[in-house]
């Protein structure tokens, strides 16, 4: 969910149509030898993301995923390889490319398994970043379907009691369709908040609140670090003993498990920056009742809840999914808001590959 002190305003960003930054992420991407099927595909991954207002995962990551092709961090054009196979499970080699590619792949088949055997499973290897993990449960959503994937990465959250990182911030993401009201959609990260909000924060020149990360000797931070190292981390979430913080550590090696143990890519400690390992399921509702029964009881729930009276000062109680498909509505008419920097160093980039500017 967004948080205020690291929303765009009006004074520091630009308005920008989606499908501009659509086609101006597609072109950067393929400015450096990407394939447009993979880079339509990223685009609109990252597009969606700015849409819903997880800008840490947005467009503006087109620079810097271009950037890693460059340098050969990436490997593009990318072969993904399905490496073992079963009815209900796929274990994939992203091929060392685009992420968001292996990733999107893993989740289609997974559907495709569902279909025919009620579930299906994909682990991905061998990978990189997938954006917001949130949109590979809203691909099995819109086939009726539950819808579930997460993500390893490189050690970023300290371990509950632990003075060092050993563990990604491992986002876990959840989805279900309903009937009238919105599909409910969980995506958080299990550290108290994703390594993109860190940086979003340097990009604002905003504080952080303490509880987002601490330093090797236990004391907070309130200024965003420049780089990962030894000398601080982020929090699980929990953040102290006494609050619960072993149930954000034993999730996120839950994650590490499924996507890293499990597809053999290795878990966090083994992984270097920008290497994530991903995991996608789909579960189709029609094999256990009737997909509009399910649908019922979830816009019943969903009201239910949303009836519950607010607590002093708030004006509503909200649903995993809620603050997404308001700002993906109002982003939809209004724009995509971009912080000015961003949108320089897009159009400078786009230039510098000497492709056509659609921003």
């Amino acid at each position: 969910m967004a948080l205020d002190f690291l929303k765009f305003t009006d004074e520091n960003s630009v308005r920008v149509p989606a499908p501009d930054l659509h086609k101006q992420s597609s072109a950067i991407l393929q400015g450096v030898g990407t394939p447009e099927e993979h880079a339509e595909v990223t685009a609109k991954i990252m597009t969606k993301a700015s849409l819903m207002a997880v800008d840490s995962h947005g467009v503006g990551n087109a620079v810097r995923y271009s950037k890693s092709i460059e340098t050969g961090e990436y490997t593009v054009p990318q072969t993904v390889d399905v490496l073992s196979e079963s009815d209900t499970t796929t274990l994939l080699s992203c091929g060392d490319g685009l992420g968001f590619v292996a990733a999107h792949q893993a989740m289609e088949m997974s559907i495709t398994k569902a279909k025919k055997h009620g579930v299906g499973m994909a682990s991905v290897r061998d990978g990189h970043h997938i954006g917001m993990v949130g949109y590979y449960p809203l691909m099995a959503v819109e086939d009726g379907m539950i819808g579930m994937a997460i993500t390893s990465a490189s050690p970023a959250m300290r371990p509950a009691l632990g003075a060092q990182a050993r563990l990604g911030t491992n986002p876990i993401a959840f989805g279900a369709p309903a009937g009238k009201e919105k599909p409910f959609l969980f995506d958080a990260a299990t550290t108290t908040v994703a390594s993109g909000k860190l940086g979003l924060a340097r990009r604002l020149g905003v504080p952080i609140p303490e509880g987002w990360a601490v330093t090797a000797e236990g004391q907070p931070l309130t200024q965003p670090p420049e780089s990962r190292g030894d000398h601080w981390s982020q929090n699980p979430l929990g953040n102290t003993r006494e609050q619960g913080a072993h149930k954000g550590y034993g999730l996120a090696v839950m994650v590490d498990i499924l996507a890293g143990v499990l597809s053999g890519g290795g878990f966090g400690a083994q992984l270097k920056g920008g290497e994530n390992m991903t995991w996608t399921m789909a579960v189709d509702i029609s094999k256990f009742r009737p997909l509009d029964d399910f649908k019922a009881m979830m816009d019943e729930m969903i009201q239910s809840l949303h009836s519950t009276p607010a607590e002093p000062g708030e004006d509503r109680v909200l649903v995993a999914g809620d603050p997404e498909w308001e700002a993906e509505a109002e982003r939809s008419e209004k724009g995509i808001p971009m912080h000015e920097s961003q949108y320089d160093e897009m159009r400078a980039r786009a230039q510098e590959l000497d492709v056509e500017l659609f921003i």
